[in-house]
Formats: C-alpha cells, sequence, structure tokens
C-alpha cells in the first residue's frame, strides 16, 4: 500500500508543475526552461493518456486493479515506456518549432534535439522501471534525430508519431480490447498534444534557444558545426 501512495504523491506533485507551467505565459528563452517544459508535459499527457483508457476499460475494478501488488509491475512498465514515447515526440516537435524560427542545421539540429532528450532523461528517468530501458530509449532518440526531417516535424501532427502507437502497444489491457479502442484511444492522445503545442509554439523563441545551445557549445571543442560569427575591429582599431 505504501507504494501505491507514494505514486499517487508523486503524480500530484507532476501534476502541480504541469498546472504552473500550463499557465505560464512568459517566453521559453534557454534550454533548460525547454528541458522543464518538454519533461512536465510529456509526463502529463503519458500518465493521463494511460490512466484515462485503463481506467475506461476497467470499469468498477479500476481501484481494485491499482491496489493490486501484482498488477502494478505492468502499469508501471507502461507508463514508463508511453512517457519515453512522449518524451521522443515532444522533443522532435520542440527542436524543429526552434530550428524553424533561427539558423540551424541538420546536425545542430539533431545535437540541440539529443541534448534536450539526454537532460528530460537525467531529470526523470529515476528507479527500476525507468532505469532498466533507459539506454535503449537513449539509443532509439539518436536514431530517430539522425533520420527526422526537421522542416517536415513542425506540420502537424507528423513529429507525434509514436506515442499514440506505444500507448496502445504497452497498455496492460487485453489485446482484443486494444483492437477495439485503437481509434479511440489514438485520437485522445492526439486531441491531448494539440494544446501542448499550441502552447509551446507560442512561447519558445527559437533564436535565444539557439544562442543559449550556443553558449554551452562553445565549452566543448567540435560540438556542433553552427558556423561561428567572425568579429571584425572597427575601421582604426588594431
Amino acid at each position: 500500500m505504501s507504494t501505491i501512495l507514494n505514486q499517487v504523491w508523486k503524480f500530484i506533485i507532476s501534476m502541480r508543475r504541469v498546472l504552473r507551467i500550463r499557465f505560464d505565459k512568459s517566453p521559453i528563452k534557454s534550454v533548460p526552461e525547454l528541458v522543464d517544459f518538454i519533461s512536465t508535459r510529456a509526463a502529463y499527457v503519458a500518465q493521463t493518456s494511460l490512466f484515462g483508457y485503463l481506467r475506461t476499460r476497467m470499469g468498477r475494478e479500476y481501484v481494485e486493479i491499482f491496489t493490486d501488488e501484482k498488477f502494478l509491475p505492468s502499469i508501471q512498465r507502461a507508463k514508463w515506456e508511453l512517457y519515453a514515447a512522449c518524451l521522443s515526440d515532444l522533443t522532435i516537435y520542440a527542436t524543429s518549432l526552434a530550428v524553424q524560427r533561427s539558423n540551424y542545421g541538420h546536425d545542430n539540429a539533431a545535437a540541440l534535439a539529443r541534448h534536450i532528450h539526454l537532460a528530460c532523461l537525467a531529470n526523470t528517468f529515476e528507479g527500476e522501471f525507468a532505469e532498466s530501458f533507459q539506454e535503449v530509449t537513449e539509443s532509439a532518440f539518436i536514431e530517430r534525430s539522425a533520420v527526422t526531417i526537421w522542416a517536415n516535424s513542425v506540420i502537424g501532427d507528423v513529429a507525434f508519431s509514436l506515442s499514440p502507437r506505444t500507448l496502445i502497444e504497452c497498455a496492460p489491457v487485453a489485446d482484443e480490447f486494444k483492437e477495439l479502442d485503437h481509434e479511440i484511444v489514438t485520437n485522445s492522445i492526439k486531441l491531448r498534444w494539440g494544446d501542448v503545442r499550441s502552447q509551446l509554439s507560442k512561447r519558445i523563441d527559437g533564436a535565444a534557444i539557439r544562442t543559449d545551445f550556443l553558449r554551452y557549445t562553445l565549452q566543448i571543442p567540435n560540438a556542433l558545426d553552427i558556423p561561428r560569427v567572425k568579429v571584425t575591429s572597427p575601421k582604426g582599431k588594431p
């Protein structure tokens, strides 16, 4: 029972952070601010989508199943798998927005995406189930970012292709029900993403994000291929 109460408390804390960000209208101008937005919103979409689906499908048995110590590990694993997918989708979308509003090359955009994704993993992946597939999650994202067409990923639902499929695949629900629920469940998570996309589109400052990331990468030789600005002295001065 203590494990369940602990999970409930973590969920409440997570929702408080999400609500704070939900009503925050200030521009997102730094990488840490963007990491905070992405990690909290990905967690929100993952948890509300998964728990909402399970509650709808299980009906009156919902509370009993969530207090079943044998069933709880399945929910935990599904939660982390879906969060990883949501994190991947939102990182791709956020990076594509930054690319659209600033001056990035493909390699630089991929480097920014990987940096953000790794920071989110470090801030949120903890515990047995998360740590067990963190390396796989990171590797999969590196492969995805390497082949992403950033100009396309800002359009509609293009960036949000992994999370709807993962929700259906990882939910601890009988396969026969997943087939019946597929369209409704995938549409529900897409609707949740719509609000997140709207918030981020209004708040992200791509140029400021680029400047902040460039300041970080200047400390690492050959970290990126972003062109360095050549500073010239005024006429008559050395």
